[in-house]
């Protein structure tokens, strides 16, 4: 099937052309913080920064922007030089946790200013989205985000099959129930928008260092008290930990370890040549979750990529050293997404493609980015595990986490993004590499009432599990203690979990409950 699908598609290996625009793109954009990089460490900070993606940017800016000047960004690299380079610059607003779908909405606003703020070109264009559904169960479970997106003031509409092919020629509609049309969704060079921020925070007095890399945070009496880095010491107030995929080791390299659960796995999407009539910059992104695909205009052809059911974990062994992430290709594992993106698209087929891009994105065990201070170390912040989400929820999550360190607490509840939810249980990396591997998939799954997930479970159980389960019960985990959720009564066998928004299958033994209303004299 791959090789047929390839017949037509005239595949050739990375363009040296790509990567000479994206580090020309970067030569060109003259900063302020790129003068600073040479510069000796200063003895003594407020704020130690480490990482110059577009997470520790955007906490600088927000933070020099709330009045903190006494700052410093380390970056053991380059800015923008590990995922935020190869992030596929997508924003969008429809997310499941409402938190998430605000802080990617002030995202959205932020980054389309950002150019006249700062007159860095971000590469920001207001293109829409537009997400498919194939099924009414997909369908039911748009309109529920839509309704949410409503009560918040974003713009949406369920659309139409005939709506989608309007918008958006090249798509096939043929097994389509309707869609979701997003109108102020948008795109943009993701390492242009980091290059922003740090230009706009370096303006407002944050030093930034590049090739600074930090071993380890010094602790004392439960605080922070300083950085050990390859060029000196810096004592500081505060830490905030936003290395990415590496911020699990550098939790851990701590004097006292702070456990910061994610885990990285490959993340592939493929760049092709402009196609005959090239695709204008402002047509819509397309979503397809039931066909696992996402599709983006890019330089007058496509960037399309995915989220498979089988992802690979990757450095499961350690820290990973590599600056700029392009890991191998793997056209066999892509080739499930290659075939859903010409179902969905056709007219692809004589396309010609320049590269396919595997780049490690970080996931955490709830499918949730972490956020907040640790429980255990004072003035020990972190913001990482994006979920393939980093440049959508940059720029909020920067903003609330920003707000948390000067006030104390930040203008949104982000409760359920808490670093401290976590507990030693899901630090372990053999538990990590495993839940990620069910985590990925779930961004395109369908999201109903009544799933758990299925990877390390029966880790903490009560005296009375054995009992409990012999009488039926129907287990479900909450921060690893595995819980009751129902019980099938004697006879009738295991029900099968249904991811439907229809009536569960067990309520057909609610009747057969002495508690039940049909029960009840």
């Amino acid at each position: 099937m791959f090789l047929r699908l390839l017949s037509d598609v005239r595949w050739q290996t990375a363009s040296p052309g790509w990567k000479r625009s994206m580090s020309s793109s970067r030569r060109n954009t003259t900063t302020a913080a790129t003068e600073v990089h040479s510069a000796s460490l200063p003895v003594r900070a407020q704020v130690v920064i480490c990482g110059g993606g577009i997470m520790g940017t955007s906490v600088a800016y927000h933070l020099s922007k709330l009045g903190w000047k006494d700052i410093v960004l380390l970056e053991q690299g380059r800015l923008a030089a590990g995922s935020t380079r190869f992030c596929a610059g997508i924003i969008s607003t429809a997310r499941h946790v409402s938190i998430e779908l605000k802080m990617a909405d002030y995202s959205n606003k932020l980054y389309e200013q950002l150019e006249q703020e700062t007159g860095i070109k971000t590469g920001y264009v207001r293109t829409g989205s537009i997400s498919l559904a194939q099924t009414q169960d997909r369908l039911i479970s748009l309109k529920r985000i839509a309704s949410r997106l409503k009560v918040m003031g974003i713009p949406c509409e369920i659309i139409t099959p005939k709506q989608v092919a309007q918008l958006h020629p090249m798509i096939n509609i043929h097994d389509l129930v309707g869609a979701m049309h997003m109108p102020e969704d948008a795109v943009v060079s993701s390492a242009d928008v980091s290059l922003a921020l740090a230009n706009a925070a370096s303006r407002n007095g944050v030093q930034i260092h590049e090739r600074t890399s930090v071993s380890h945070v010094m602790i004392q009496k439960g605080a922070v008290a300083g950085v050990e880095t390859d060029r000196g010491q810096i004592e500081c107030q505060y830490f905030v930990n936003c290395a990415g995929q590496w911020a699990y080791e550098l939790g851990l390299s701590s004097e006292e370890p702070i456990s910061i659960p994610l885990h990285a796995c490959e993340h592939f999407y493929l760049l092709t040549r402009p196609l005959k009539k090239p695709l204008e910059s402002s047509t819509p992104t397309i979503v397809d979750p039931d066909g696992r695909i996402y599709v983006r205009s890019w330089q007058g052809g496509i960037l399309s990529g995915g989220f498979e059911k089988n992802p690979k974990p990757i450095f499961t062994e350690g820290r990973n050293q590599l600056e700029i992430q392009n890991l191998h290709e793997d056209w066999d594992h892509f080739e499930p997404l290659l075939s859903a993106l010409l179902r969905r698209m056709p007219g692809l087929e004589a396309l010609e493609i320049m590269q396919l891009v595997n780049c490690p994105e970080s996931f955490t065990p709830d499918m949730r980015c972490i956020m907040g201070e640790s429980p255990t170390v004072r003035g020990y912040f972190v913001l990482a595990g994006m979920n393939s989400a980093g440049v959508s929820l940059g720029g909020g999550a920067g903003k609330h986490l920003a707000e948390w360190m000067v006030n104390d607490y930040p203008s949104e509840n982000v409760w359920s993004l808490d670093l401290k939810r976590f507990g030693a249980l899901q630090s372990s990396r053999t538990f990590l590499r495993h839940r990620v591997m069910e985590v990925m998939p779930l961004i395109y799954d369908l999201k109903v009432p009544r799933w758990d997930f299925q990877t390390g479970r029966q880790l903490r159980t009560s005296p009375l599990y054995d009992r409990l389960d012999a009488q039926g019960a129907q287990w479900m985990e909450k921060h690893g203690f595995e819980r009751p959720k129902y019980f099938v009564p004697p006879g009738k066998g295991k029900i099968a979990f249904s991811s439907s928004w229809s009536t569960p299958q067990y309520f057909v033994h609610f009747t057969d409950c002495p508690e039940s209303p049909d029960s009840l004299p």
